[in-house]
């Protein structure tokens, strides 16, 4: 793989983990949710967002099963009673980011860069 391409795919890392923190961040301005759910919320993704910038295989892993416990949270506020577009926008970003982590590893070993 180019560097060019090892540059893009941490730039859609970093958008797509950008974009879910935005639109938590507008359903807090909202008042839809409250800044302590946000902060528990948003721990997880910070903690694995450190150790998937420095490139570890098993924070990829990882990260995708807590991705899944996201998903199920924000699939039952979209297939609730009443959907809400940033709900809808949120689970479609969920998705993009666990099929980005998926191939996260295969990506770092065909760079050879395992750990960072």
């Amino acid at each position: 793989m180019t560097k060019a391409y090892y540059l893009q795919y941490k730039k859609l890392t970093h958008l797509l983990f950008f974009s879910i923190f935005l639109i938590k961040l507008l359903n807090v301005l909202q008042d839809r949710i409250s800044i302590d759910i946000f902060l528990f919320w948003g721990f997880p993704l910070l903690a694995f967002y450190y150790f998937v910038n420095k490139l570890v295989i098993r924070a990829y892993q990882w990260f995708c099963f807590v991705l899944l416990i996201y998903f199920l949270t924000a699939s039952l506020r979209v297939f609730g009673t009443s959907i809400y577009w940033i709900d809808f926008l949120e689970i479609l970003l969920i998705s993009f980011l666990f099929i980005h982590m998926m191939f996260g590893p295969k990506f770092i070993n065909n760079n050879g860069d395992k750990n960072g």
